[in-house]
């Protein structure tokens, strides 16, 4: 059963350990009952033997690929249950005369009703201090497993939007991702033909696919692995808004950013087979000198879709950014309500950020983000929450005759 923690959230830990159960049998089991054909792998609540657990999902910054999201748990292990030589474990198969803590096996990690993560284990490991031992279960989502496949010939695609790049691609014979357990916007850039080589691992093309779209590529808590445009964030709202002072969720620590790492004021794309397509911002660069984006190989179908993305690009990075980061928040300090706000944000979520200062002017900025990363630290203690925080281009619905939303500029634009 779940472990109620002492500021009352229920956190459950369950993983598929032991052996095949519910096997149909003939002679046995009854049609339309509780067995399957191949039987099943039921998951065992560990939460009691958990002693603290991390989870990181998302992405460095807003230019890099999304990374496989990662679990690790430390269990309690004295008398040895977890341990994979140990014949006497509850988790042994004997008919098998192997261990059912083994790799590959799915770990989900719940805070009440909501999924934090979803994955298989990867790691499995033992550490003993005399009498007494712990089991540290490392675990990863299913971009870890995506990882590892390949496309097994040379493929020229049809023209088509990069939604349906994402779904032809997962639907091919030997990658045969499962349909279920997707999430594929339809994407507004327009792939080209260009030929997919024999033996191109899968992740890796379907990254470049987001790439081009400048949507975004995961899996989500709850396992899915999705595929959003670049539209999904631009006309999202605000899921919470965390503040240091009034109404709001509140944070405990919060970091910024200022300087050059992320000013671009030349951006240069270039697509498979295309001429590189260059955006400069003449002002930026008389003041702070040429600094150049390279985004290369992209699959758009044309060139004017590389100029188009330039442009884009260099209006939003051509100048040094003031921006909040990383934002900390105490969940264990929080109100019921509050925390499963918190837990049930996804990444690309839109969230509003305010700070506010003793000193100076202006007295506060209130800011809207995406997120790109979020990282669960759960102690017996405390449960900490860090959002990775990426800039947002968000835009607004146009509205007839609106006073705010009726007129076109740069905040409001028809929905595509």
């Amino acid at each position: 059963m779940a472990t109620t923690l002492p500021w009352g959230e229920q956190l459950t830990v369950l993983c598929e350990l032991g052996f095949i159960v519910r096997e149909f049998t003939l002679d046995s089991s009854t049609l339309d009952g509780d067995d399957v054909l191949d039987g099943t792998l039921e998951g065992v609540d560990i939460s009691e033997y958990a002693q603290n657990l991390t989870i990181n999902r998302g992405r460095s910054d807003e230019f890099s690929a999304f990374r496989a999201g990662s679990a690790g748990v430390a269990l309690v292990n004295n008398d040895r249950r977890f341990d994979p030589i140990n014949e006497a474990s509850p988790y042994w198969d004997a008919t098998e005369n192997k261990s059912g803590v083994t790799p590959r096996r799915k770990l989900t990690v719940t805070s009440g009703s909501t999924t934090l993560f979803t994955g298989q284990l990867t790691d499995i490991d033992v550490d003993y201090d005399y009498n007494l031992s712990t089991v540290t279960f490392q675990a990863a989502d299913e971009f870890a497993l995506l990882a590892t496949t390949a496309i097994g010939t040379d493929v020229t695609p049809t023209s088509q939007l990069s939604g349906a790049r994402v779904t032809a691609i997962l639907d091919r014979a030997e990658v045969n991702y499962p349909a279920a357990t997707r999430s594929i916007d339809a994407g507004t850039a327009t792939l080209g033909t260009q030929v997919i080589a024999a033996n191109t691992n899968a992740l890796a093309y379907l990254q470049t696919v987001a790439a081009t779209e400048q949507g975004l590529f995961f899996a989500a808590a709850d396992g899915t692995l999705t595929f959003t445009d670049r539209l999904t964030t631009q006309f999202a709202t605000s899921v919470a808004t965390f503040t240091d002072a009034g109404a709001g969720i509140p944070y405990r620590t919060i970091t910024t950013r200022y300087g050059q790492e992320f000013t671009y004021n030349r951006v240069q794309v270039t697509r498979e087979g295309g001429t590189p397509q260059a955006a400069d911002d003449a002002a930026s660069q008389t003041e702070y000198g040429i600094s150049t984006l390279a985004l290369d190989n992209l699959l758009f179908a044309d060139d004017s879709q590389s100029a188009t993305l330039a442009n884009t690009l260099v209006e939003l990075y051509a100048y040094p950014e003031y921006r909040f980061t990383d934002l900390t928040i105490a969940l264990h300090a929080l109100s019921d309500a509050n925390r499963n706000l918190v837990n049930g944000i996804e990444i690309g979520d839109i969230v509003t950020v305010e700070r506010t200062f003793a000193t100076g002017s202006p007295a506060s900025v209130s800011q809207q983000y995406a997120i790109d990363g979020i990282q669960h630290r759960i102690g017996v203690n405390s449960h900490d929450v860090v959002l990775r925080l990426a800039t947002a281009q968000i835009v607004y619905q146009f509205v007839l005759d609106d006073a705010t939303y009726g007129t076109l500029d740069t905040d409001n634009a028809l929905a595509a």
